[in-house]
């Protein structure tokens, strides 16, 4: 009897081992990238590019500049830790290239002009900072030269939380120096918008795979619901907006961005897409607007797309109930690295605004 009972106990505890890691788990990991706090007070966008094997690229959206009163610090307002004296709105940094081991510890090397953080990502004659603003979001490398996608955006009404609007997505690129390293001056050029006027604010997250970029875009659909769209286009492409096609509900790809399907439901900000080698498929990652939840979407090929549910894999703390500002949500989850099953992703604090990061343990692939 104690024999049978010791084999129960046993097989039961392999079974809760099997159960556990095939289940995955979420753990918060806090403020990312807290050496940025050395150079900002705070900001959004927050893409990872690979630069080189030694180096990561970073773009950021509007950037707040200003002295701390005092120790860093990212648990309070802007008015009670820091004197905030100008917000631009794009920036760039580099790191050491993203590992598990160095994520929590990342040095943030700016771009800077006369010693202070400045824009990569230029107004033109007739543009004005208050008004017209230039927010960066993902890109990538190939060869020597650097593509990054940026939202041109036109302020309508300061006083509002939305009082904005796009109206093209504009695409920059850079040809890098063979001697270059961090620090040196970097040049990008804007070219032709990629995607003139409110069309999805596609270049949130791009990815290459086999050759053909794929880039995802955030919409609003005729009932007020925000969904995604997703493009590609050969890599030597891109910078052609007839290159690009769309996909539909089908799977299959198509020319008319209007017969784009949308994915997705109550997508809040940027989201990220993904090939992971260790599950064998693609993962989509976003923040639900109002909840926050991070949802992960997982499916094969594209042509699952339209049919794969998501799972919430994290929900963050509740925000206070004297925010001020009823608009104020988490947003803007997404992956910035994996290694094996450890995914690393990142969503917006909006009264803290800055990232915070969490790792995902993904389950066995089956």
């Amino acid at each position: 009897m104690l024999v049978h009972r010791t084999k129960l106990l046993a097989w039961a505890a392999i079974l809760l081992f099997v159960l556990c890691s095939c289940a995955g788990s979420t753990e918060s990991l806090g403020l990312f990238g807290e050496s940025r706090l050395e150079s900002v007070l705070g900001q959004d966008g927050v893409s990872p590019i690979p630069f080189n094997d030694s180096l990561t690229m970073w773009t950021f959206g509007d950037t707040i500049l200003g002295k701390w009163k005092g120790e860093v610090s990212a648990s309070a307002t802007f008015s009670e830790r820091a004197d905030a004296n100008a917000m631009i709105s794009n920036s760039l940094a580099f790191t050491p290239a993203i590992t598990g081991e160095n994520i929590r510890s990342l040095h943030f090397t700016f771009h800077r002009e006369n010693g202070r953080v400045a824009q990569f990502l230029k107004l033109k004659p007739g543009e004005r900072p208050e008004r017209d603003r230039l927010w960066a979001v993902d890109g990538l490398r190939t060869g020597d030269r650097v593509f990054v996608y940026y939202l041109r955006i036109r302020i309508t009404d300061p006083g509002k939380p939305f009082g904005f609007r796009m109206d093209g997505v504009g695409l920059a690129r850079w040809s890098v120096p063979i001697a270059w390293s961090p620090g040196k001056p970097v040049e990008f050029i804007r070219l032709p918008d990629v995607f003139p006027g409110t069309s999805p604010a596609f270049g949130a997250c791009v990815i290459e795979r086999m050759g053909t970029v794929y880039t995802v875009g955030q919409f609003v659909d005729g009932s007020g619901v925000s969904r995604v769209k997703i493009a590609r286009a050969p890599i030597d492409g891109i910078e052609d907006r007839r290159a690009y096609t769309f996909l539909a509900g089908d799977g299959s790809w198509t020319g008319i961005m209007e017969k784009a399907h949308g994915f997705l439901e109550g997508v809040a900000g940027e989201c990220s897409l993904s090939y992971n080698e260790n599950t064998g498929g693609y993962i989509l990652l976003y923040c639900r607007i109002g909840t926050g939840e991070i949802v992960m979407v997982t499916f094969g090929d594209f042509a699952e797309l339209h049919t794969a549910r998501g799972q919430t894999v994290y929900a963050p703390p509740a925000l206070p109930s004297d925010a001020g500002d009823r608009h104020a949500w988490y947003y803007s989850g997404k992956e910035i690295f994996s290694e094996g099953r450890d995914l690393y992703a990142i969503y917006m604090h909006p009264i803290e605004y800055q990232p915070q990061l969490i790792k995902i343990r993904l389950p066995h692939p089956r």
